[in-house]
């Protein structure tokens, strides 16, 4: 077992994989994991920014097109995305999250 697989288990009580929205998730190859707002600019821009920002700094010069939860791997270059209509929807997903993760 590497070191990370041991701190794993030491913070998360052992649980390493996950589910969400039905598909497992092995968090050993998780490098980083965060919740955010996808908008799009005025512009015609679309990125993803993270929920403080824009719960303070978005305005109508920007449109929410939906919240995600973004999942980044050691050994991808692409995260896994999972996408919520609502912010209520994001974070019940995210209260799962965590019961998944203490058990």
């Amino acid at each position: 077992m590497g070191i990370f697989e041991r701190s794993f288990s030491k913070v998360f009580g052992g649980k390493v994989v996950i589910t969400v929205q039905n598909r497992k998730i092995d968090m050993r190859s998780v490098s980083r994991l965060y919740p955010a707002a996808i908008i799009e600019y005025a512009d015609g821009t679309v990125t993803q920014i993270s929920l403080e920002w824009f719960d303070k700094m978005a305005n109508d010069d920007v449109t929410l097109i939906n919240y995600a939860l973004f999942f980044h791997h050691k050994e991808e270059v692409e995260p896994t995305v999972f996408t919520y209509t609502g912010r209520e929807e994001l974070e019940a997903e995210l209260r799962l999250l965590a019961q998944q993760l203490k058990s």
